[in-house]
């Protein structure tokens, strides 16, 4: 009998459904592990809490800022196969006005000063964003009663899926002189780039971290030409 490989599959972005359609028309014994806080994407594939660390691949479909599942899973099992099924950036278009930097720290200091900042760059950026001398607005997806924690931050919530005139409302309402975002691509978060453009407003974007060596999986094929090769 040929043994079927094990592959655990780093679910946080949306295109993890895709993946499971793909991983389920291959030879592949698979196991799914939740980013944490990513949405309850629908997966029809067992779940750990952990990846195993008999798994001779990893196929990462988190978000491409998530370097803490992608880490952890990496020491779990170092000697598997990584792949990962990529999400194209956002490119500026006429009318866009961006600062592409590669840090925190870099887009703090490209923040014009004094400025009103909305901020899309999740809960972990405050130490960072604090910084800035103006007030920062800062997007949560979920609703909690938390305090920032600093006088010149505050919470923002809000649900997707976003449409662009509420965004360009929502700018208006805080009177945002800047928008402050981490280019993860995807049409679900660029209405409120599509909102700067609209108003003219400026946007600093981080890019994305590097992932690690190894395949970029874009299609069914790819996917089953992988776990063929393990």
């Amino acid at each position: 009998m040929i043994k079927r490989p094990l592959i655990a599959l780093l679910a946080g972005a949306r295109e993890a459904q895709d993946a499971t359609v793909w991983l389920a028309q291959t030879k592949a014994d698979c196991v799914a592990i939740r980013a944490r806080g990513s949405a309850k994407i629908p997966l029809d594939m067992t779940e750990a809490a952990q990846v195993p660390r008999d798994v001779q691949g990893i196929l990462d479909v988190t978000h491409s800022f998530d370097e803490q599942t992608r880490q952890a899973a990496l020491l779990r099992a170092p000697d598997a196969s990584y792949a990962c099924v990529p999400r194209d950036v956002w490119a500026a278009q006429k009318g866009d006005h961006w600062t592409e930097v590669d840090t925190l720290e870099q887009a703090v200091s490209a923040l014009p000063l004094g400025a009103r900042v909305f901020a899309a760059t999740g809960r972990d950026s405050l130490s960072a964003l604090h910084r800035h001398d103006g007030p920062v607005f800062l997007r949560q997806l979920s609703q909690h009663s938390d305090a920032t924690g600093y006088d010149n931050c505050t919470f923002v919530f809000g649900a997707a899926p976003f449409a662009v005139s509420d965004e360009i409302a929502l700018l208006q309402k805080l009177r945002i002189d800047v928008v402050l975002a981490r280019n993860i691509g995807g049409e679900g978060s660029f209405p409120k780039l599509a909102a700067a453009r609209a108003l003219g407003l400026p946007a600093v974007l981080l890019r994305p971290p590097v992932r690690p060596e190894g395949a970029r999986l874009r299609s069914a094929k790819d996917v089953a030409d992988w776990v063929d090769a393990l």
